[in-house]
């Protein structure tokens, strides 16, 4: 699968390089694909493809993985052009300067602003209630980390639903892309957990059935 991973950062970096490691081709998309931290990371990315701009990269790929700051989205969204008909995977969370809290909830999500932005893409949301190190290696004793996801396009959503596994995840669809409205809140409940309750990174979020 061709993956734009638009945002350099932790996110973008980690899920792209796992992704890269998976077979699918991936391409970074960033204002300045030419800087030496960019290259860096290509460098240490053998199975990534290649740095691009946003534009560019957005414009080879059909699925994008958006992992932009959230102070950030509008900006790179703008600078990606038009995305209709591609499949957008939202790992965004809209924290405060302060990282405790967060700017929207309940009524508005990050994801449907995205939505909004980004007019005519399918936007589903994943990849935000987990820390890095559970992106790295969600096996907790041979038990998956679930991810949860929700979206309203189907086909947009048994793609982000089969990364997610790929990426050693149980994957579980939360249902349309309102429910980011949940799962936005229950990301600042990681973090309180993990900074706040000095839990740390390693632990993750797990749904049980019976």
């Amino acid at each position: 699968m061709d993956i734009a991973v638009l945002g350099t950062g932790n996110v973008g970096a980690t899920l792209g390089r796992r992704l890269a490691g998976l077979g699918h081709n991936i391409v970074f998309g960033s204002r300045l694909p030419q800087s030496e931290r960019v290259q860096q990371l290509i460098e240490e990315n053998p199975h990534a493809h290649a740095a691009e701009t946003i534009a560019e990269a957005a414009r080879q790929c059909d699925t994008i993985l958006f992992a932009a700051p959230w102070t950030a989205a509008r900006e790179t969204l703008t600078n990606a052009g038009d995305l209709t008909g591609k499949t957008l995977i939202d790992c965004t969370n809209p924290l405060n300067e302060t990282f405790d809290g967060i700017t929207l909830g309940h009524t508005e999500s990050a994801a449907e602003k995205i939505a909004h932005w980004a007019a005519g893409a399918h936007v589903v949301k994943a990849f935000n209630t987990a820390s890095l190190a559970t992106m790295e290696n969600p096996d907790f004793d041979g038990q998956r980390a679930t991810m949860f996801y929700c979206g309203d396009d189907i086909t947009a959503k048994a793609t982000a639903g089969t990364l997610i596994d790929e990426l050693g995840f149980e994957a579980i669809d939360a249902g349309d892309l309102q429910s980011a409205r949940y799962l936005e809140p229950m990301a600042m409940l990681y973090i309180q957990l993990a900074i706040h309750q000095k839990m740390g990174s390693q632990f993750a979020l797990k749904m049980l059935r019976r």
